[in-house]
């Protein structure tokens, strides 16, 4: 059965059924990558709740997000998230008033919008897509990152002792950054639950990819797809950033005229820190 939490309303830009019905109309509210331009609000509830099995596809879709084409199993990663439905939720509409919470057919259980969570990468380092995930990292680093952080990447994942956490904190676009609140002071209490029930979620670090975008203009600031992960990276012990064009199925999109290109941003945080990480995001995102 869902556990019910976290009911965040947000606005989302959408069509209504009558345009979706008016080919010119609705051909005129999309720019030329597809992406939604139009001018017309629905507003929709949304809230946290726990993985489940039929959560299995959106989760999945909402990694390709993050890992696009690389040697990553998502499928098990996802089976992973759902295993561990006692730390992390996914994000849902919310059901109308007066629907049957017991009719799996019209719960809605395939919309999966959002997931957070954080995963154990040292406990769980046997499992394959696992092992994929810290192979990533190190060549990731290899490639992109200072010798210092190459150094850093190698020791936290080859000391056993000291457990890393894998933060997954993911979205589909326009889900405003607001939901990110109640999702992470849920995901606090959960971990502070599960660690005194003496369960592996004590982190020594944390690894963090957040997806970013560079606009080709080295003094300008990154962008970050989601806006409450900005001010984390002053927090970071180390960072380096990947540029993913090739692999992303569309390379760049228009910024005020020019282009950006989607690049990710691994940051390396002491899991002590998690709490202070939280504080900060609530704090963009109140003051945006």
């Amino acid at each position: 059965m869902s556990n019910k939490r976290n009911k965040e309303v947000v606005n989302r830009e959408s069509e209504s059924e009558e345009e979706q019905d008016s080919g010119s109309e609705r051909d005129s509210d999309f720019d030329s990558d597809g992406n939604f331009v139009g001018d017309k609000e629905l507003q929709a509830d949304f809230e946290g709740r726990n993985p489940e099995d039929c959560d299995f596809h959106g989760i999945k879709q909402l990694l390709r997000q993050l890992f696009l084409k690389s040697n990553v199993d998502l499928g098990a990663l996802a089976q992973i998230i759902i295993s561990q439905n006692y730390v992390g939720s996914v994000v849902k509409q919310c059901l109308d008033d007066g629907v049957d919470e017991d009719d799996d057919e019209d719960d809605g259980s395939d919309g999966v919008f959002g997931v957070t969570t954080v995963v154990n990468i040292t406990k769980r380092k046997e499992e394959p897509c696992i092992q994929q995930i810290r192979m990533l990292l190190t060549t990731l680093a290899e490639e992109n990152a200072e010798a210092k952080t190459v150094a850093l990447v190698k020791q936290i994942l080859s000391n056993d002792a000291a457990h890393v956490g894998l933060v997954i904190n993911e979205r589909i676009l326009n889900i405003p950054s607001a939901i990110s609140v109640p999702l992470f002071s849920s995901l606090q209490s959960e971990l502070e639950k599960a660690t005194r029930k003496n369960m592996p979620y004590t982190f020594q670090y944390l690894v963090w990819i957040s997806k970013t975008y560079n606009t080709g203009d080295d003094s300008s600031e990154v962008l970050f797809a989601n806006q409450e992960e900005r001010p984390l990276v002053e927090e970071a012990l180390a960072s380096f950033d990947v540029d993913v064009t090739e692999q992303a199925d569309l390379s760049q999109w228009d910024y005020e005229g020019g282009a950006m290109t989607p690049c990710r941003k691994v940051l390396i945080f002491e899991g002590k820190k998690f709490n202070t990480l939280v504080r900060l995001m609530k704090e963009e995102v109140e003051s945006a």
